[in-house]
């Protein structure tokens, strides 16, 4: 066998490695989205049908299996959040299917929860909510810093590198922003496609919300 072959090998293994380590971090990114959405549906609930909690439980501290218990509020703002939980979740199931992906061994994998919060702290940041008029109105920044989020991800695995180059973040997401929402973005790779139809379906549940403040 040739010396090439055996500089080769170890040039497709970190490759094949690092692949694998981007396919992890996803489900990751897509759980702390749905705790976002969770965190939110709690603020408002708080300030209605779940008043006698508020102060008493933060929603931060919430787990996002806890959403359950949103499902019994009557607000139509809780429920499209609930919703835009639902395609989340449907998201990740259908990425470790079509990735033949293990959820037990992918979701207790450290190294992929520290990149995907790597991820989600670059965008997603604490807005002041101090009633049921400031979250309704911060929820139109949650829903595209969260786009934001899902585009970072998305570009991870179309460019098959963590560390994305700095010509990325200015302002590559803008320029796309309107063509995402139309699905007119076109991506070869179905983890990709995946995620930006993702972008495009949340952003409908953000139209209806906005139709009802």
């Amino acid at each position: 066998m040739s010396q090439d072959v055996f500089n080769f090998n170890p040039i497709i293994n970190r490759k094949k490695n690092l692949e694998d380590t981007i396919k992890g971090l996803v489900p990751h990114v897509l759980s702390f989205i749905v705790s976002e959405y969770c965190k939110y549906g709690f603020l408002l609930a708080y300030e209605k049908d779940l008043s006698d909690l508020k102060g008493l439980i933060e929603p931060d501290s919430i787990a996002a299996e806890d959403f359950e218990l949103l499902e019994a509020v009557d607000d139509e703002v809780v429920q499209l959040l609930l919703n835009s939980i639902d395609k989340v979740i449907n998201c990740s199931k259908t990425f470790f299917m079509i990735n033949n992906l293990d959820e037990f061994e992918v979701m207790e994998n450290e190294e992929y929860n520290q990149l995907a919060s790597d991820n989600y702290y670059i965008y997603i940041i604490d807005w002041e909510n101090k009633d049921y008029n400031d979250v309704l109105i911060n929820l139109n920044a949650v829903y595209f810093t969260i786009a934001r989020l899902l585009y970072h991800t998305a570009s991870q695995l179309r460019l098959k590198e963590i560390e994305l180059p700095d010509e990325f973040y200015d302002d590559e997401f803008l320029d796309k922003y309107s063509d995402l929402l139309d699905h007119k973005v076109i991506a070869n790779d179905k983890n990709v496609a995946l995620l930006y139809d993702l972008i495009a379906d949340l952003n409908a549940d953000l139209l209806d919300i906005d139709r009802l403040s």
